[in-house]
């Protein structure tokens, strides 16, 4: 199941990176054709939102997985390694808790919006539904990263303290 998990994050990953690609091409398309050809395009801000809640979700499991999310060490560092674990496992089975409840209910909403057939009338007509399904996905993998972390100590996840800059350097 792990290897399954990280082939989907890692696929996952190179998706967000593709979306961003393609965004930042078409607002640079968007700049030319609006400032040198006086012909603006009609899609290029909305679907730049909807790019960014897609990398957002298709992202985030894998960063979680790499440990590259936003902490705070302060308290975290006093406690002594064996608190330590027991806070990173109590945390990781909250973090996975709050992220299957949001992913039930936003998969319940993605199917209602799915089967109401709304549409976001914009610029361009787009079924609710195709915007709002990477919700229910990244939550639904944030969760199962989350279930992996509570079960894995956070040394074999990677989680190792980085080496200290040395102050004793020539010119310091």
């Amino acid at each position: 199941m792990g290897r399954i998990l990280d082939c989907l994050l890692q696929a996952t990953s190179y998706l967000a990176g593709g979306i961003l690609l393609f965004m930042g091409a078409s607002v640079v398309t968007e700049v030319v054709m609006r400032y040198l050809l006086n012909r603006p395009t009609r899609w290029v801000v909305e679907f730049s939102e909807y790019m960014l809640l897609y990398m957002a979700f298709l992202g985030g499991a894998w960063v979680l997985r790499s440990e590259g999310h936003v902490k705070i060490d302060l308290l975290v560092e006093t406690l002594s390694s064996n608190v330590q674990a027991v806070f990173y496992r109590v945390t990781s089975w909250v973090g996975a808790l709050v992220c299957g409840l949001f992913f039930w209910f936003s998969a319940s909403f993605t199917w209602e919006t799915f089967w109401t057939g709304e549409v976001l009338f914009r610029a361009v007509h787009v079924p609710k539904w195709a915007v709002l399904l990477v919700i229910p996905a990244g939550l639904l993998l944030l969760t199962l990263q989350f279930i992996r972390r509570a079960c894995t100590s956070p040394r074999v996840l990677g989680e190792r303290k980085a080496a200290p800059v040395p102050f004793d350097a020539p010119g310091l």
